[in-house]
């Protein structure tokens, strides 16, 4: 008996995402290659990264501030402050992660030097003002750092991105150039080896 064309299978799909997966390994190997290439002194390189990333980051700092200027100014300081300290950049982790710790860290510096609310609205701005935000998130930077320790460099770029930075499946998928299948089974690993490291009790 023929077997109805519509439950053929679609090669079309099965090329697609393989041309997918593909285009990403492609994306994630050029990333690395201009950082190892821009760590070792190469402007060009630096400036292809800028290209590649400020969209992104900019969409990052302006959801932290919500004031466009401010996340301009930071978008160029992260730049800057990234280019004098290439150097430390270690290739073993993604670059993308590597960067976002930067926007991240000036935001939290830009929030500390602020001069002090007025009396009459401290009360209101302890709940509004960001301010409180990005010191608890400067504070949670020492357990991000032990996360790194114990888990393998994907899993934790994943966690980062999806609970460090707020990103939903989508947006970490785009920024680690994943599907959004290969983001889920990171953070189902990364989650159980957390669990595990927790039930034998040790602190973070």
């Amino acid at each position: 008996m023929a077997v109805p064309a519509e439950s053929l299978p679609t090669p079309e799909r099965k090329t697609a995402s393989t041309t997918d997966n593909t285009e990403r390994d492609q994306s994630r190997a050029e990333e690395l290659a201009l950082a190892i290439a821009a760590k070792g002194g190469c402007v060009d390189s630096f400036e292809q990264l800028v290209t590649r990333f400020e969209g992104r980051l900019f969409a990052f700092l302006y959801k932290k501030t919500g004031n466009h200027h401010l996340a301009q100014d930071l978008l160029q300081s992260t730049f800057v402050t990234a280019y004098r300290k290439l150097h430390l950049y270690n290739p073993k982790y993604a670059f993308t992660t590597w960067i976002y710790t930067i926007a991240s860290r000036l935001t939290i510096n830009h929030f500390r030097r602020k001069q002090p609310v007025e009396t009459e609205h401290a009360d209101r701005a302890v709940e509004t003002n960001p301010r409180s935000k990005l010191i608890a998130s400067e504070k949670a930077m020492g357990i991000w750092s032990q996360v790194r320790e114990l888990l393998p460099e994907s899993q934790f770029t994943a966690l980062w991105h999806f609970y460090g930075e707020e990103r939903n499946l989508a947006e970490t998928a785009g920024v680690m150039n994943k599907s959004v299948g290969s983001v889920k089974v990171l953070l189902h690993r990364a989650r159980r080896r957390l669990a595990e490291v927790l039930s034998k009790g040790a602190d973070f």
